[in-house]
């Protein structure tokens, strides 16, 4: 075992020597705004590389073992764009002043482009990069998130004999899903973030359908991709209307205060309003939700990268990019839509998590713990969208910090829930496998054969428990990262959620319709409380529910490290609030960290937290802290905590934890049967009926739009087109019928059209 996993180890060489890649840039005497494009065109190469040797060389030893099926080399690019990513961060930082916001890279395709003055003008389609705080912090989310989750990918996709001779085709489609997200974040104009976008689009049904052979799978796959089409053809109604009333896509353009002015607010106002409505289908909130959860019939690395690091973030960078339009336009001329995003994530924030409390699948928790979090960022970004189109700017760019921050933080946290939350399942699949072969070694179940134990779901919460002995580092990990969703004090996703809450109550009460974003997310935040802390106790606390669960172990080297970098990635929360990051985030070009140990460092955070000197904000926060640190996490104890098997002990920091919940349940133990059998928890269970609402919806309407375009395409332009093909025919016959090929006949026929033309010219003369 240990001369395996120094095997194993030894093929991260070649992958860690890539860190010296901007290195050799430098010594080149590239600057990084002009190295910056290579992270777009390294996955852009790697792809093709990938799938093309991979079906050649598939089930060949080197390939599978030396490079994992194409897993070592997909590292190693976005082993490249990471340390890219970083060298560009610190030139932002160094050079803030004038490090430029657009680099063109490529200026390749002229065209002509009529005007609305009937003139033509030439345009020229290129490319370039803009750099501000905004994309740099989603792009390092991005590139940082990709890579460890390729790595966790390497060791959960290739130990599972089901994907052999396939993840060639996996790792080709992951490094292409990753470069569309690359490109959108750096993209120069709404064109080429469009272009990006669909492109995550097509990978996104490539990878939730990569099972394609399931037909749940199948069907997940296309729910995803139509349902974010809606969402994508109202996004290029906005990008029409922008191009109109800027005559540009171009960030440079569209973002000049001096022409944002110029044009008219509510046209604007609107144009923004189709874009955030593509925003809601990519970033899965109401009503476009309903593909989220679905999405997890993808490998669990497919939805560790969708919901953490590329696909989901790309809505919110989209309302996010839209904050110029808001702080240049007249006062409250676009405060309408600030509105209406905060209220569509205020109430998508409170559906997603009432949903979560019925779901026994882990991955599902975590599908509904996204949407619920990131309708926190959507609220978040309203109330800041809001202030800015007030005149409110210092509030402005905290509430903006706040929302960016909270992205970083869900991100890590996110990721590695799901990184951890595919460790269980991984091991619980292998604990199956083991149990199942022994029995059969044993003889008792001959009989049933192949039926053994088929229906065996290693992903349902109700047959686990009892592994926080068994698998201290995954324990370890979702802890920290469900700490860091639900708000517990001091942990990453602590200082930001507090942040998003008390800045809609300030909101509220400048405005009286946000008290409904307002008081849904301060409720959300109990009810996420309970959810999370539900699912992990379900998992690692108590005693195993199977036999399955008992035999539970972690055993494969890969999947741990990604793990052990995230939690460091989350408690280090309380560095990145020390350095005031929200200020740094809140000012796209402007901003700056403070000294740690500074004036505005943690002391002042801490103190502008824990004793806010606004009595109504002092109060706000700690009845945050309680709803979502205590009451929530209190229930969840009494209802799925317990002690470990006798004889079973955890690591130190995680058995208080499981101590902690035997004696909440042995103490103030009750049932749920009364809930459990209620009509609402039948509705939830249901994902209250949007799924039968939307099946409804497309048999009776898109269905019967359908139909009638078929009728009208074989009636109509079937009919028009055979008609003229008959009338043409018949035409045709006749006029066949007068060539006799006598020349006597022809003579006579010209004659008489001569005659008749005469004839003609006489008369109009």
């Amino acid at each position: 075992m240990g001369e395996h996993s120094k095997a194993e180890w030894n093929l991260l060489l070649p992958v860690l020597a890539m860190v010296s890649f901007p290195g050799i840039r430098m010594a080149m005497g590239f600057e990084a705004i002009e190295s910056a494009f290579l992270i777009v065109a390294v996955p852009l190469f790697i792809f093709p590389a990938i799938l093309i040797i991979g079906q050649m060389n598939k089930g060949e030893d080197w390939w599978k073992n030396q490079l994992k099926e194409g897993g070592i080399v997909a590292l190693a690019g976005l082993m490249i764009t990471l340390s890219l990513t970083v060298w560009l961060i610190v030139e932002f930082l160094v050079h803030h002043a004038e490090f430029g916001a657009q680099g063109t890279i490529l200026d390749w395709i002229h065209f002509e482009v009529l005007e609305a003055n009937g003139e033509w003008a030439t345009s020229t389609l290129s490319f370039g990069l803009w750099i501000d705080s905004v994309s740099l912090t989603v792009l390092f989310v991005a590139a940082f998130l990709c890579f460890l989750i390729c790595w966790f990918a390497i060791g959960y996709m290739t130990t599972d004999h089901q994907n052999e001779d396939r993840n060639h085709r996996f790792f080709a489609e992951f490094v292409l899903f990753s470069m569309g997200m690359f490109g959108m974040v750096l993209a120069d104009s709404f064109l080429w973030l469009f272009i990006f976008w669909e492109l995550m689009g097509l990978c996104s049904y490539l990878l939730i359908g990569f099972y394609y052979e399931r037909e749940s799978a199948a069907y997940a796959a296309k729910k995803a991709f139509l349902t974010t089409r809606v969402g994508d053809v109202f996004l290029v109604i906005g990008l029409v209307m922008l191009w109109d009333l800027f005559g540009s896509l171009d960030f440079a353009v569209v973002f000049d205060a001096d022409a944002i002015r110029a044009v008219d607010s509510g046209t604007l106002q609107l144009a923004c309003g189709m874009m955030f409505i593509g925003a809601v289908g990519k970033s899965a909130q109401f009503p476009l939700h309903v593909w989220l959860p679905d999405a997890m019939e993808g490998p669990t690395p497919v939805s560790a990268l969708i919901h953490a690091a590329t696909m989901v973030n790309a809505g919110l960078y989209l309302v996010a990019r839209m904050f110029p339009f808001f702080a240049a336009t007249e006062v409250g001329s676009m405060a309408t839509l600030a509105i209406i995003i905060a209220i569509i994530g205020g109430v998508t924030a409170c559906m997603a998590a009432l949903i979560a409390f019925v779901q026994n699948d882990l991955k599902k928790v975590l599908a509904y713990s996204t949407m619920s979090q990131l309708a926190y960022i959507f609220t978040g970004l309203g109330a800041a969208l809001w202030l800015v189109n007030n005149g409110y700017d210092t509030l402005a760019k905290v509430a903006f910090g706040a929302a960016l921050f909270h992205l970083f933080n869900h991100a890590m946290a996110k990721g590695m829930l799901f990184m951890a939350s595919g460790s269980v399942i991984h091991e619980m699949h292998h604990a199956h496998h083991e149990v199942h072969h022994h029995d059969h070694d044993d003889g008792h179940h001959e009989d049933e054969g192949e039926h053994h134990d088929d229906h065996f779901d290693a992903q349902s919460m109700e047959n686990m428990g009892g592994l926080a002995s068994r698998m201290p580092i995954t324990a370890t990990a979702m802890l920290v990262g469900s700490a860091s969703i639900i708000g517990i004090p001091l942990i990453g996703g602590f200082w930001s959620k507090e942040g998003i809450i008390a800045n809609a109550w300030k909101v509220a009460l400048k405005e009286p319709i946000f008290f409904i974003p307002a008081i849904l997310v301060l409720l959300t935040a109990a009810m996420t409380g309970f959810y999370m802390s539900r699912m992990w106790f379900m998992t690692f606390a108590g005693k195993p529910k199977t036999e399955v669960a008992s035999k539970v172990h972690e055993q494969t080297s890969w999947i741990p490290i990604p793990l052990v970098i995230l939690t460091f990635m989350t408690l280090g929360g309380l560095v990145f609030a020390g350095l005031h990051v929200t200020d740094w985030l809140g000012n796209p070009t402007g901003g700056h960290f403070a000294n740690f140990f500074g004036e505005k460092g943690i002391m002042y955070e801490l103190g502008h937290i824990f004793a806010n000197h606004d009595l109504f904000l002092f109060g706000l926060t700690y009845v945050t802290i309680i709803l979502s640190s205590v009451v929530g996490p209190m229930i969840a104890m009494a209802l799925y905590g317990g002690q470990l098997d006798d004889g079973q002990r955890s690591k130190p920091w995680i058995q208080w934890v499981v101590t902690l919940s035997g004696k909440v349940k042995s103490r103030f133990g009750f049932d749920n049967k009364a809930f459990a059998n209620s009509g609402l928890a039948r509705s939830l269970e249901q994902r209250l009926h949007f799924d039968r609402w939307y099946d409804a919806f497309c048999l009776k309407i898109i269905v019967g739009l359908s139909n009638f375009a078929a009728i009208f395409d074989k009636k109509v332009i079937d009919g028009a087109i055979k008609t003229v093909e008959s009338t043409s025919q018949a035409t045709s016959k006749r006029v066949r019928a007068l060539t006799t090929g006598s020349a006597r006949d022809y003579i006579m026929m010209a004659a008489l059209g001569t005659i008749s033309i005469f004839i003609l010219l006489w008369g109009v003369i």
